[in-house]
């Protein structure tokens, strides 16, 4: 077992929370086809009022008391946030590992990816749906978008920050695996590859060339079993771990924060269990009734031949649709 997964599984059996997943925004100024988020919440008109600054910071706080140390902040777009550099040197100040998710597109200059490198930014996570332009444009909604991310991961690996793409597995691009890995390797970087199509929390259904069929899910499993990643990634949360019982991490060591401060098991499980703007985040992870909900479905019911998100749904824990 590598190092970091023994961290993991250490803070798993102690209930610490060490890995947090914080959206800032749900605002994007992308209209990605498999996006699960409303259109109005994209457009900045809902739910509600995004948690401030100070709000922020002081959520980050009780985050590093409560034992965090790998921060993943993402939205919608996060670079969508003014005060984004602020939030960032805070999180230094208090030692986080810190990982941005981004498409890439939008106000990364090379003044800002060198200020990024002066704060310790462990990786850049990029999305990335295809290795030919027409494709990626297409799924983002957004003209031209395939060049600005080549501009900006050029921009990152020329100042050092490592670089990890992340794809979603659909109708439209799951062919694409040896070529995404080739365009991966032409930057040093890893292609994580997903295949599971979330809900649209709207409960509207998918363009129905988006989900996988049997036959292209099979396809797939042939081609990436033979697809290893290039190297070792840094510091950061481990894409595959399993540990010695294979259950869920969720409301273990990693949770999910909204741009609104409510804290979800993960982003999978949206359980509203508490509300930063009201309580104490370890108030919530000690007590919350729905953490412990997952808690013990995880340790008593769970069976571990299917995401723990999956298992919810199918026996009606949580919409089928949400």
């Amino acid at each position: 077992m590598k190092p970091i997964e023994q961290v993991y599984l250490k803070a798993k059996r102690l209930r610490i929370p060490v890995a947090i997943h914080f959206d800032l925004t749900y605002r994007c100024h992308q209209r990605c086809l498999h996006c699960y988020l409303p259109e109005t919440w994209r457009r900045g008109e809902g739910p509600v009022q995004e948690l401030g600054t100070n709000e922020v910071i002081g959520i980050l706080e009780q985050l590093a008391a409560a034992g965090t140390f790998f921060l993943t902040f993402s939205g919608g777009e996060i670079l969508l946030r003014d005060d984004l550099f602020t939030i960032l040197e805070h999180a230094r100040r208090l030692n986080f590992s810190t990982s941005l998710m981004s498409s890439g597109t939008l106000g990364l200059d090379e003044a800002k990816v060198g200020r990024l490198k002066d704060l310790g930014i462990g990786e850049m996570l990029f999305s990335l749906y295809s290795a030919e332009a027409a494709v990626h444009d297409r799924v983002t909604g957004n003209p031209g978008s395939f060049a600005r991310l080549c501009g900006t991961v050029e921009a990152c690996r020329s100042r050092g920050i490592y670089v990890v793409f992340n794809c979603l597995a659909m109708g439209l691009n799951y062919k694409e695996i040896m070529a995404l890995k080739e365009f991966g390797d032409r930057y040093e970087s890893n292609v994580r590859l997903d295949d599971h199509l979330a809900p649209r929390w709207d409960r509207r259904p998918h363009h129905p060339d988006l989900p996988l069929t049997d036959e292209a899910r099979e396809e797939l499993d042939q081609v990436r079993r033979n697809v290893e990643p290039r190297r070792a990634e840094p510091l950061t949360v481990p894409q595959d771990f399993e540990d010695e019982d294979e259950s869920c991490s969720a409301a273990f060591c990693m949770a999910y924060i909204s741009p609104q401060g409510e804290v979800w098991p993960c982003l999978e499980i949206p359980w509203t269990c508490g509300n930063l703007t009201r309580e104490k985040f370890l108030d919530i992870w000690n007590d919350s009734a729905e953490l412990n909900r997952v808690r013990q479905v995880v340790i008593s019911e769970y069976s571990g031949e299917e995401l723990v998100c999956h298992y919810l749904r199918r026996t009606g824990a949580i919409p089928k649709t949400s």
